[in-house]
């Protein structure tokens, strides 16, 4: 996309979420005292998610502020990079992907930054039970990625708009979406999403070769590798809780059964290192059971670890098969496989997220109390920190595996200009000093 629209689409955004960052809550007080005492104003909710819960309310503060400048900072670049890296200014269901996983990146980090930034907090990172106690104190849990999600549309939707408008004349003028259109028509003539193709180095008119599938599978495996330890390392934090009935009174009735938890039988607590980094492992993949977990639980885990690794996979999958000769890419389209690769794995995160707060609440919650909407938001934390703090070593696997391809291929190049470069007389040589 041209550098001139993808500012304007990324400033667009940044001003928007920052207009609601910055004034939702003013605003809010001041209709409040005006409808008081006949009404009151709510919290402002949407689709079940908060959109004032990362609302700046406190100016006096770093704390109370510094947080949201990182996430609009980030977000902005972010914004920018994924619209730069697209060909032409039509969207496409997969640069819309590309910014909800900047989003959620974004809204990862600023979460991470706030008790890193904050001086009365004890350590610059908390554990998953310092975490679950601010959203019992009143804080929204996840509130930024809520915050990410709801806004997403902002500037999509006047991404979509300049497309749409895209042969009017100031547009054709300022943004010279004239060209670009005439572009992206050539680039559907050639085959619809053609164009991408040779933007990112690729060139696949037939079938894919034996060495481009094996690119893929290798760019798929190594993509995984870091996910699967993490998980394994969060085995003993993530805990789903199967309920137990005893039938008491009439059916029907609010007292015609008892929940159990098993921690009341016995308290678990992981051991000191895990304990330590709990606040930002989230998927757990274990083989058996804790020693005070249920089977249902424990199933219910599984589940949520299950879909964090497909959807992962799915994602790969997709930037694998657009990697196949990824050993001529340019640095930048390098930077950009990396960092798809972090956004993978943020999305895989949330989307396992929202399998844990929806739907697994009524099969096994996690223990917190509360409606559906903190349950999805204490899984949205969990998602995109974890993202955020440890995304990018699937980033730095699949860089990892495009650095060895080219390396490996590298030395056939320069052995086959030498022997062009050696004289005919000397090769001929050669069997005569061989005899």
């Amino acid at each position: 996309m041209d550098r001139r629209l993808s500012v304007l689409v990324a400033g667009y955004g940044v001003w928007s979420q920052a207009t609601v960052l910055f004034f939702l809550d003013p605003t809010k007080r001041q209709v409040s005292g005006i409808v008081r005492p006949e009404a009151t104003v709510g919290e402002v909710r949407l689709l079940g998610l908060s959109l004032e819960g990362f609302a700046v309310r406190d100016l006096d503060h770093v704390q109370g502020w510094l947080p949201q400048v990182v996430f609009l900072l980030l977000s902005g670049l972010l914004t920018y990079g994924v619209l730069r890296a697209g060909a032409g200014i039509r969207p496409r269901f997969r640069n819309v992907v590309a910014l909800a996983g900047a989003g959620l990146l974004a809204a990862g980090v600023a979460t991470l930054a706030g008790p890193a930034l904050d001086p009365d907090a004890y350590t610059a990172l908390p554990s998953y039970d310092d975490w679950l106690l601010r959203a019992r104190r009143g804080e929204v849990p996840g509130a930024a990625a809520q915050f990410a999600l709801l806004t997403l549309w902002l500037p999509v939707l006047l991404w979509f708009l300049v497309w749409r408008y895209r042969e009017w004349q100031p547009l054709r003028a300022f943004l010279r979406t004239r060209e670009d259109a005439a572009s992206a028509g050539d680039d559907r003539g050639d085959g619809g999403d053609g164009g991408d193709e040779d933007r990112e180095g690729h060139d696949r008119p037939g079938p894919s070769p034996p060495d481009s599938s094996r690119a893929r599978r290798h760019l798929l495996s190594a993509g995984l590798i870091p996910a699967v330890l993490l998980t394994v390392a969060g085995a003993p934090v993530l805990r789903h809780i199967r309920v137990s009935h005893l039938s008491q009174g009439a059916p029907g009735s609010p007292a015609a059964s008892v929940t159990f938890d098993p921690d009341l039988w016995e308290p678990y607590r992981p051991s000191a290192a895990v304990e330590e980094w709990s606040g930002v492992l989230y998927p757990a993949l274990r083989l058996r059971p804790l020693r005070t977990e249920l089977p249902g639980g424990w199933v219910a885990t599984l589940v949520v670890c299950g879909v964090f690794l497909l959807a992962l996979a799915v994602a790969l999958r997709a930037l694998a098969g657009r990697a196949a000769d990824a050993g001529r890419w340019s640095p930048a389209a390098l930077v950009d496989l990396a960092m798809k690769g972090w956004y993978a794995t943020v999305l895989a995160a949330a989307v396992a997220a929202v399998v844990d707060g929806g739907v697994m609440r009524w099969f096994a919650p996690r223990g917190e109390s509360g409606p559906a909407a903190e349950h999805l938001g204490l899984a949205l934390g969990d998602a995109v920190r974890f993202g955020a703090a440890w995304g990018w070593t699937t980033g730095l696997a699949l860089l990892g595996v495009v650095m060895m391809k080219r390396r490996a291929a590298a030395p056939a190049g320069p052995r086959a200009d030498e022997d062009e470069d050696q004289p005919v007389l000397e090769r001929e040589e050669r069997p005569t000093h061989g005899d």
